[in-house]
């Protein structure tokens, strides 16, 4: 009896991840602060990390990447609100 073996699933969260990451820093460059907030927001939905780790159980450095990720979004929002 033969054992197959799985075919490797890709993970792309890590490349949707770093391809809404650098759009939010291209539209800062450009100084579109609302663009940058909305790709930037939607970039931790896709989790670079491993998904099957629960986010309290990870390493330091995971949670502070993610933590800061969204600092900065919030202080991007804050920005754009007092821009008005």
């Amino acid at each position: 009896m033969e054992t197959g073996t799985k075919p490797a699933t890709k993970n792309f969260n890590k490349y949707a991840y770093l391809v809404f990451l650098l759009a939010g820093v291209y539209f800062l460059i450009r100084k579109d602060i609302s663009q940058a907030i909305i790709f930037w927001a939607l970039a931790p939905a896709f989790d670079p990390f491993d998904t099957q780790v629960p986010f309290q159980k990870r390493p330091v450095y995971q949670q502070l990447w993610l933590w800061v990720h969204v600092s900065i979004t919030l202080a991007l929002v804050v920005l754009e609100i007092i821009r008005i």
